[in-house]
């Protein structure tokens, strides 16, 4: 009889197998052992799809559950636009220190200011950090929130400052946008909320809705989005003190951490594919989040604009290859109305990327003089140009950096996406994930209550078929 690598004969595998065709949610199923390690693997097809109608209800109502407790358990600290409630590292678990977060927040208020609001539309106000910052220069401020405790307190503290007696709360849901006028406001703020979202198309519906209510020149800017393209990179930063104690699992526990994901992660290239759909909808600028401060936040979220027609917006030229002596030499001599330099090292994520390569190649890549985004805007101040730091098309660690003359504030549109791409190809699936870690739970205590522990396999994929089926695994 055959053996496996760790003397267990294929009659393991068979024992597993007819087990899991047992449960009622498996369709079919094959358990195999991993070359090298002779760990149990199950691949399993689930009977009904991992994702159901319903399921973003109840990611919704599950968010919503949690935040009624952050807010209204733990204490209220520094005050209205001071209350940093919630915000911790992923990292370390430990709360993100207050400059840090002062930093985060100061640099989005400017951001918002630079679109020039009078009437704003907050959807996701929290604690209120950005309102109490925003509000005041406003002629109308509308905010709502998913959590009730939230909007009563904030409608005390509201009360309680004749600053913001133009300020209007309601309790209600991101797509709820019952009662209020369209061509009204003239900035929809979306901040911090997205990854709570559970999926694109409800993002989507958002934006849509929120696009229809913004005058002509107005702005929805959507904030504190998580990158797609660094999730695999992050989850191996957060995993690393594991990594480093299993190495022979590494790759796996990464890849298992990818698919338990269970906040929405956006590809940037989403939003021109969404800007293309949308009637008025100008340009969509993207860009990186402005930083000192390296944490999970200035590395692995960005800010998007959706501009409404009429919008000034630069087509800068000419396009040039990043070498630093090079950008030197245009920014000093040369000194071109504008200029966009692709592929530009990106300094905040380039340690995280290059682990991740290792882990995936058993080879450190090179070193390479990765410069940080906020040098790329001090490079620009001192020459009298502006910056505009934005992802590259060219790869996940590398970004694209605008410079432009223009002393006011300008829109600098992303390249248009891949044209004809479903919107679900831009994002995860939190909602799925959410129901594959219930369902690999279910399967592996099913297992553990037939099985000899050494017939349980180690680790369980999901996916849509067999080998000799379609195979792709369930992401």
């Amino acid at each position: 009889m055959p053996t496996s690598p760790t003397g267990l004969g294929t009659g393991t595998e068979s024992q597993a197998e007819a087990a899991l065709a047992g449960h009622p949610g498996v369709a079919r199923a094959s358990v195999t052992r991993e070359p090298g390690t002779g760990r149990l693997v199950a691949h399993v097809v689930p009977r009904d799809p991992v994702a159901e109608a319903g399921d973003d209800r109840a990611r919704v109502d599950e968010w919503q559950l949690i935040y009624e407790w952050v807010y209204g358990e733990l204490p209220e600290a520094g005050g209205l636009g001071e209350n940093f409630v919630g915000w911790h590292s992923t990292y370390t678990g430990l709360p993100i220190e207050l400059a840090q977060m002062r930093e985060w927040r100061d640099a989005t208020v400017e951001r918002i200011q630079s679109l020039r609001p009078r009437r704003v539309l907050e959807i996701g106000v929290g604690t209120g950090l950005l309102m109490a910052k925003v509000a005041p220069s406003c002629e109308e401020y509308v905010a709502t929130d998913f959590s009730a405790t939230v909007i009563e307190t904030l409608t005390g503290q509201v009360a309680a400052d004749p600053a913001l007696a133009h300020v209007t709360l309601h309790h209600r849901e991101a797509t709820d946008f019952s009662g209020l006028p369209s061509d009204h406001f003239d900035t929809v703020v979306i901040n911090s909320v997205v990854q709570y979202f559970p999926d694109i198309g409800y993002l989507a519906d958002v934006l849509r809705q929120a696009a229809a209510l913004v005058v002509p020149g107005g702005a929805v800017f959507v904030g504190d989005v998580r990158n797609l393209r660094l999730l695999r990179a992050f989850r191996a930063a957060v995993l690393a003190d594991e990594l480093a104690a299993a190495p022979d699992q590494a790759r796996e526990l990464v890849e298992n951490s990818v698919l338990e994901e269970k906040e929405l992660l956006v590809d940037p290239d989403f939003f021109p594919a969404l800007a293309a759909t949308l009637p008025g909808i100008a340009a969509a600028d993207v860009r990186l989040k402005r930083a000192h401060h390296h944490n999970e936040l200035s590395r692995h979220r960005y800010d998007a604009v959706l501009r409404k027609e009429p919008a000034e917006t630069v087509e800068p030229v000419p396009t040039l290859a990043w070498a630093p002596a090079a950008l030197e030499t245009l920014l000093s001599d040369t000194r071109p109305p504008s200029a966009r330099i692709t592929g530009v090292p990106n300094g905040r994520v380039a340690r995280e990327l290059a682990a991740l390569a290792k882990l995936d190649t058993g080879t450190a890549p090179a070193a390479v003089t990765a410069p940080d985004p906020e040098d790329l805007h001090e490079i620009g101040r001192r020459r009298g140009y502006q910056a505009a730091v934005t992802w590259s098309a060219e790869g996940p660690g590398l970004v694209d950096v605008v410079y432009t003359r223009d002393s006011e504030p300008v829109t600098v549109p992303v390249p248009a996406a891949t044209p004809g791409l479903p919107f679900t190809a831009y994002a995860n699936a939190p909602s799925r994930a959410a129901k594959t870690s219930t369902f690999v739970a279910e399967l592996r205590a099913y297992l553990a209550a037939r099985l000899p522990a050494e017939a349980v396999p180690h680790a369980f994929v999901t996916v849509e078929d067999l080998p000799g089926g379609t195979g792709h695994a369930d992401r």
